[in-house]
């Protein structure tokens, strides 16, 4: 049904897409005595095929997504001559068809043909924006749609369409054949992603009882909130990639740089990356990079609540840029991660400070403190209550693994940080490459399955903490291509 003709030393399709207009809005630069020829292109969302991004994928489950989520209302493909990398030819796409999905799960477009002269292209492609790049070469196109991309605002509302690019190497040396037949056409697929990632959240439970080691229950934990932080607001256009061993910015090019990520050593780079330093503690988000600034947010604590936990998670969706560190940078500075909020309960197991100076239970609930002071899965009304169970337990008095506890109109709050994992190298203690990490068209679904732990009394905010560590939350993580059925027909 779909024909595309490739040399393979020479040939892959490039194409990308800013703006849509009529079709009187086609520009070109320089000119051709040569028949310009018709040319059928086809739109192919990202599949998981082996161009799909290296992740800690588990699954190649699809998922029903929404129309915002897979619409592409608008296109832009331009041309540059393989050899000599100057400009020949800018076109909006026009009658843009969905026409269903294949059996992969891709989304199918179809569009009216275009015409341009036979030749070896790279092609580049974008979708649902209106902006567009005039320029006479390939260099100066990818660099001007950079800085267009890098100075946009963050992405909250997909009602439009998400914005959408090909993987630029994909598309790299497409051969334009003559095509002297009216029916005959050269059709060129292209695989478009999104520049956002999708994150999902929920959790399994209402609510969470936390035992000690004999099996006795200490307290219950209800997660009532949560606050995605470090979500950046600038963006590339086309997925940039490197393979780096240090903070050294590379010379850009197609095929190294614009398509899959290396094995070994292999970064997927955002605008960014370069600027994030082993050192995130003096990184001061000056210039508001980043939304929801994880230095900040003491200050700036806006809740998201949960929905209510099912056995079908029950998940609450987000949206996100691409976020990147190099491998010893992933901080908690850097790191897009999820801040959760809970309510803590104790399970009747609260003392205080009787006239004898003896520990003794205290059993009405109402007279429990404004401040609760936990140690070795008992709690204590006072300071002073805890300080004669540390003496007595021979700890000493300023024991690390006391923890304090205010209370709050909805009870007592506890806090859990997660960061979220892109590539599980699975060493505890070794920071790997891509681990922490948000990468575009990827989906990231969060399901919290057990608290195996009280959380923090206050938010604990350190940005040069490393994002590997302990967490006290059972997070069950899915990291997989994200992949959304249009369900109305199926084309094989």
């Amino acid at each position: 049904m779909f024909n595309s003709t490739k040399i393979s030393q020479l040939l892959v399709v490039a194409v990308a897409f800013l703006c849509s207009c009529s079709q009187t809005d086609d520009i070109a630069v320089g000119g051709s005595n040569e028949t310009l020829k018709e040319g059928n292109i086809v739109f192919r969302l990202q599949s998981n095929s082996s161009n799909t991004t290296r992740s800690a994928e588990d699954s190649y489950e699809h998922v029903q997504g929404t129309v915002d989520e897979y619409k592409v209302n608008v296109a832009r493909v331009y041309f540059f001559d393989n050899v000599t990398k100057h400009f020949a030819k800018s076109v909006p796409l026009t009658n843009i068809t969905r026409k269903g999905s294949d059996a992969d799960g891709n989304v199918i477009y179809e569009t009216d043909p275009i015409s341009i002269a036979q030749g070896v292209y790279d092609i580049f492609v974008t979708a649902n924006t209106y902006r567009q790049i005039k320029t006479d070469t390939e260099e100066q196109f990818l660099a001007d749609i950079d800085s267009v991309t890098y100075a946009q605002a963050l992405i909250e509302d997909i009602s439009g369409g998400i914005v959408m690019s090909n993987r630029a190497a994909d598309n790299e040396a497409t051969i334009i054949t003559e095509t002297p037949n009216e029916n005959d056409v050269n059709v060129v697929n292209i695989k478009l992603e999104r520049v956002l990632a999708r994150l999902d959240i929920a959790k399994s439970l209402e609510t969470y009882e936390l035992t000690d080691p004999n099996g006795v229950k200490y307290a219950s934990v209800k997660l009532n909130g949560y606050y995605i932080v470090n979500l950046p607001k600038y963006y590339y256009t086309f997925r940039h990639v490197a393979v780096l061993l240090s903070l050294t910015e590379p010379q850009w090019n197609i095929q190294a740089n614009f398509g899959n990520v290396a094995d070994v050593n292999g970064y997927v780079i955002d605008p960014y990356f370069f600027k994030k330093t082993i050192n995130a503690s003096g990184f001061t988000n000056a210039d508001q990079y980043y939304v929801n600034y994880f230095g900040d947010i003491i200050k700036k604590v806006r809740w998201n609540t949960f929905n209510p936990a099912s056995q079908t998670p029950n998940y609450k969706t987000a949206y996100s840029l691409e976020n990147c560190c190099l491998a010893p940078a992933q901080k908690n500075g850097y790191s897009t991660g999820v801040i959760f909020k809970a309510v803590m309960e104790p399970a009747n197991n609260v003392y205080y400070l009787n006239n004898t100076g003896t520990l003794q239970l205290l059993t009405d609930k109402e007279n429990y403190p404004e401040v609760l002071y936990y140690y070795q899965y008992k709690f204590y009304n006072s300071a002073d209550a805890l300080a004669v169970a540390l003496t007595a337990s021979g700890a000493a008095a300023s024991s690390s693994k006391a923890q304090k506890f205010e209370k709050t109109d909805e009870g007592y709050c506890c806090y859990y940080n997660y960061w979220i994992r892109h590539l599980d190298n699975n060493r505890p203690t070794q920071m790997g490459v891509m681990e922490f990490a948000i990468v575009r068209n990827n989906l990231y679904r969060m399901l919290i399955s057990n608290v195996s732990d009280l959380g923090d009394g206050t938010i604990p905010v350190d940005p040069d903490t490393p994002d590997e560590g302990e967490t006290r939350l059972k997070v069950e993580l899915n990291v997989k291509p994200w992949i959304v059925r249009d369900l109305t027909e199926i084309v094989l």
